[in-house]
């Protein structure tokens, strides 16, 4: 038991000891840290402010801003982390790895979600329109980031990737008869 206690003892005064001597690093980290935190999250109410004026999907805009705040993140820590004197090389590097990795490994899903966007940003047909895409009719009841969910005239609800649908024709028959 005393054993276990001594063990103990010195774990502790070795956890002491290297705060002592590293405190200055940790308070730098800390300060620096809240520092990042603040401008991130001044750069994100800018974004969010930018998004008040302009007339983008509130999808789309929510996306970017949760994808621009995790940039930032990234980019923060590595800065704060070199500078700490840590080898951020070998971290970067298996970001990288990490971004092909994950990009073959979903190409499809990124391609749905890059068709998304496009679908967002340009409005070839909105919610409650009746489209026809792919040989289906119907009215559209979502547009999400990857899929568009369509209601046919038989009551059936269809989901279609997005990059089914800006691959392909996109017969917007609300507009037309709008036109007329």
């Amino acid at each position: 038991m005393i054993e276990i206690l001594t063990a103990i003892s010195e774990i502790l005064t070795a956890i002491r000891d290297y705060f002592l001597g590293h405190y200055t690093k940790l308070l730098y980290f800390i300060v620096i840290l809240l520092v990042g935190y603040v401008l991130i999250s001044l750069i994100n109410k800018y974004v969010a402010h930018f998004f008040n004026k302009v007339d983008f999907d509130r999808t789309l805009e929510l996306f970017i801003e949760k994808t621009v705040k995790i940039f930032l993140w990234i980019i923060f820590l590595i800065v704060v982390l070199s500078n700490l004197g840590f080898n951020v090389t070998g971290f970067v590097a298996g970001l990288g790895a990490l971004g092909i990795i994950i990009g073959f490994a979903t190409k499809d899903v990124l391609s749905n979600l890059a068709a998304g966007i496009f679908i967002l940003i340009n409005k070839p047909f909105r919610i409650r329109e009746t489209i026809e895409v792919v040989k289906i009719t119907g009215v559209v009841k979502e547009i999400g980031m990857s899929s568009c969910i369509i209601i046919t005239k038989e009551k059936e609800v269809v989901t279609i990737p997005n990059s089914k649908i800006w691959g392909s024709p996109i017969k917007n028959l609300s507009r037309l008869k709008k036109k007329k």
